[in-house]
């Protein structure tokens, strides 16, 4: 089959076409860093940057249910030194005014009286770091976290619990979860109730023992150490939340990477394309130019 004249002239001018769409498609490269903008551009590529940026926005999640679920922890272990250390003060009122045992002389009721109304003081401030909120969430309150968990009404239900007993958990990373605080049932509940029992045995006005008031004491003490056990599991958590995060931040460097390597394109590479195509489009128009002005004096003769 015979090539014509025309027929050359229109698929050079069909190149020069192409070559002028590649070389738009270049200087927006170069101007935005980027290999393509649109998914039909790289329908491939695309499906890794949506891949990317979908694991990053999920890790941006977890970084930030992390610093909430962090401040919650720092939280606990401020309230439960502060309650360990009350309970540390009501021992140490108990052991040294409830001397005695009944019938009380003026002096041992009037001691046993001034300890007891220390530790209604105790008691009332065990209470209110057990009603610590952040925000507008009690943090000890497990699943009822709208609701006071201690009551703080004076009364016989005085430092009763009122929360719930699911500890609430957060997500920390893909399948990993973290309760950052306990129920208030757990460990200060107790430790409140056994501070109002030594109360009621250091009250002259019930006739307990020197012993009796000792053997509460050795109750309180024992709460104590159950606080300082909830210490201890605050801090492991802790620990596996900060682990976890440092591992997100590796995770999404790595999504970033795989981010980068399909959508951005280095400068000098874009350059160097953008260059070559115009040396090539230059070179098209002057082979066009030559077979257009080979026509028309074709056509002349």
């Amino acid at each position: 089959m015979r090539i014509t004249n025309s027929q050359l002239r229109d698929e050079s001018l069909r190149q020069i076409q192409a070559n002028l769409d590649r070389l738009s498609d270049l200087q927006r490269q170069v101007a935005t860093g980027k290999r393509f903008t649109r998914v039909e551009e790289d329908p491939l590529g695309a499906t890794v940057v949506m891949r990317a940026e979908r694991g990053k926005r999920a890790i941006d999640q977890f970084a930030k249910n992390g610093t909430n679920a962090q401040v919650r922890l720092g939280a606990e272990e401020a309230v439960v030194k502060q309650v360990t250390d009350l309970l540390r003060q009501g021992r140490d009122f108990a052991l040294s005014f409830a001397k005695g045992d009944p019938p009380y002389t003026a002096s041992q009721v009037s001691q046993r009286q001034l300890a007891a109304d220390q530790l209604d003081r105790l008691i009332e401030e065990a209470i209110a770091f057990g009603n610590t909120k952040i925000g507008n969430e009690y943090i000890l309150a497990g699943e009822r976290s709208t609701t006071p968990p201690f009551e703080s009404t004076p009364g016989p239900t005085l430092g009763a619990y009122l929360g719930g007993t699911a500890a609430r958990r957060v997500a920390i990373a893909d399948g990993v979860t973290v309760a950052p605080n306990h129920t208030g049932d757990q460990y200060l509940g107790p430790a409140i109730a056994q501070l109002i029992a030594l109360r009621d045995a250091v009250d002259p006005a019930n006739g307990q023992t020197e012993s009796q008031v000792q053997v509460q004491v050795s109750a309180v003490f024992d709460a104590g150490q159950d606080l300082l056990l909830s210490l201890a599991q605050t801090g492991m958590v802790g620990n596996q939340l900060a682990a976890t995060l440092k591992a997100n931040t590796v995770v999404k460097n790595d999504l970033e990477t795989q981010r980068a390597t399909a959508q951005d394109i280095p400068l000098e590479e874009s350059v160097t394309k953008l260059l070559a195509l115009q040396t090539t489009i230059e070179a098209s128009y002057n082979a066009t130019s030559r077979l257009l002005n080979l026509t028309i004096t074709d056509y002349l003769r």
